[in-house]
């Protein structure tokens, strides 16, 4: 069942349709909120409060496009988080982890960090939503771009990637 038929359902407050929604898209909302806070723990936290927004003013939802809805509130979610991490100096150490936490490896977490810091804001958002499952159609409509403009930043992405890594192999 497509996301937008899922809509009128999850408005009704329907618990199967809710949870097939989350399955089908949980990944890309968490990817979204990883590539704006670059943060695991904060990412999963907002990825959360999302869905629970999404339960909550599904009735609000109208027209086509569900899965762009459900995006932009993620986006929006981690943006006010960002503003409010900005206005609050943090003393817990553990709020400051970061992509490292995926891995217990650490020289490979510090290698992947700093492949994806070594990319722009939004080559790093379309890699990481591409390696969600989304589909560069489906990313241009988010991002407001043309699609061919994701797949080119796409592949220009892997490349840096590709030669940021070669050049760390080569150093070692």
């Amino acid at each position: 069942m497509s996301l937008d038929s899922l809509a009128s359902r999850v408005a009704r407050h329907d618990e199967h349709a809710f949870e097939e929604l989350y399955n089908k898209i949980r990944q890309a909302v968490y990817s979204v909120c990883l590539s704006v806070l670059k943060n695991h723990t904060s990412a999963e936290e907002i990825a959360q409060d999302t869905f629970v927004a999404v339960w909550t003013h599904s009735s609000e939802f109208k027209g086509k496009g569900y899965k762009t809805w459900i995006l932009t509130i993620a986006k929006n979610k981690s943006l006010n988080l960002l503003k409010k991490q900005a206005r609050e100096v943090s003393v817990d150490f553990s709020e400051n982890e970061d992509i490292a936490s995926y891995t217990t490896d650490f020289e490979l977490s510090f290698t992947l960090r700093s492949a994806l810091e070594a990319l722009d804001e939004q080559e790093r958002e379309i890699v990481l939503l591409r390696n969600s499952g989304m589909k560069a159609k489906e990313i241009a409509i988010y991002l407001s771009i043309p699609r061919g403009t994701v797949s080119w930043k796409y592949k220009e992405a892997l490349e840096k990637l590709k030669k940021y890594l070669e050049g760390r192999n080569e150093r070692a």
